[in-house]
């Protein structure tokens, strides 16, 4: 998810360039048109302005700093749009450059700030249209079919602008959730759940809070599709996702992690503590069984815990350090919960079943 974030800046990177190259043609080709009907000062900013954006345009690719250069860009150019509108001389063609407004802020701003910006700019060049070109010498009905096309126009662009881009943020968020989502339980899969893990643990060493990483696997699982069938499997890797879903906290993160597997990750959490939990939540896993229309089938966990920090710093660490102890578990009567590597364990002091 964070690489579709990227490729979203990526993407408003291009419509900039697209854009600061028109600016660049556009604004010599304007300054030399201002130049020879006698608008120095106008045609002096259009040129400035056109070297400047000529400029920017090999920037924008490298800068850390996008939006404060979008801003940069944006703010003179549309104030060199409504300047112009204004100018003794100038044409009401200048107007359509005014239509661009909302389209140009949605496009490199996003739906909040674009829509601000548009607002206030579209508001400035309604007004310097009506003071160059609503004239007392038109009829009253004229000008009220003149400022009533400016108005709606302007505003209908925008409409637009707005829409569209609300849709697109829609459609990105529903994309990012399908992209981190397990297709047959719902759960977070293992590209959400080493994100999550970024920032989680990000969290955890900056207010020293514990952090704890739970790896499950059902026991036996593969008899239950060898004697029941594929989708009864899938109906039980639903019960047993549904059943975790519901036993566990809302601020934890449940992942399926593959096959049978299952991971959760535990904010705030000791691992002495998620121990007690993982194991509580074993053993009323037993006493739920998963129910078909031919029978019931008692499904059980087997799990192994590592801790942020004590074992390890990196998602991958730390989940090979609790699939090692998972091993363990399974290796050793299975339906257990181990949180600790068995040279250090004292006796059987993990192995709660």
């Amino acid at each position: 998810m964070t690489d579709q974030l990227v490729q979203n800046i990526q993407y408003r990177r291009d419509v900039m360039r697209v854009l600061l190259i028109i600016t660049f043609i556009g604004g010599c080709i304007f300054s030399v048109v201002n130049f020879q009907r006698g608008l120095w000062q106008l045609a002096l900013i259009e040129l400035v302005y056109g070297l400047f954006s000529l400029w920017l345009w090999r920037r924008i690719l490298t800068t850390e700093h996008f939006q404060r250069w979008v801003t940069i860009y944006v703010v003179p150019f549309f104030i060199i749009m409504i300047y112009g509108l204004s100018v003794p001389q100038s044409s009401e063609s200048i107007f359509v450059w005014i239509l661009t407004i909302p389209v140009i802020s949605y496009l490199l701003m996003g739906r909040k700030q674009g829509f601000w910006f548009s607002l206030t700019f579209i508001i400035c060049g309604i007004l310097a249209y009506h003071w160059r070109f609503i004239s007392t010498e038109h009829n009253f009905s004229l000008n009220v079919a003149i400022s009533v096309n400016v108005i709606l126009s302007s505003f209908l662009m925008m409409t637009f602008a707005h829409v569209y881009e609300k849709n697109r943020e829609q459609n990105e968020d529903r994309l990012l959730s399908l992209a981190g989502t397990d297709p047959l339980t719902g759960l977070a899969n293992r590209m959400k759940l080493n994100e999550s893990f970024h920032q989680l643990s990000a969290l955890a060493a900056r207010h020293q809070d514990p952090l704890t990483v739970v790896l499950f696997d059902l026991d036996l699982f593969k008899s239950i599709n060898d004697v029941h069938g594929h989708a009864v499997g899938d109906d039980a890797l639903r019960h047993v996702a549904n059943f975790l879903q519901k036993n566990t906290r809302k601020s934890d993160l449940l992942a399926r992690f593959g096959g049978e597997e299952f991971a959760l990750l535990m904010v705030a959490t000791d691992i002495d503590k998620g121990h007690q939990q993982v194991n509580a939540l074993r053993k009323l896993l037993m006493k739920t069984p998963f129910t078909t229309q031919k029978c019931e089938i008692q499904i059980t966990l087997s799990a192994g815990i590592a801790s942020f920090g004590q074992d390890g710093h990196d998602l991958d660490n730390l989940l090979d350090k609790a699939d090692k102890r998972l091993y363990f578990a399974k290796e050793n009567g299975r339906n257990q919960v181990i949180s600790q590597d068995p040279i250090t364990a004292n006796g059987t002091g993990n192995l709660k079943v």
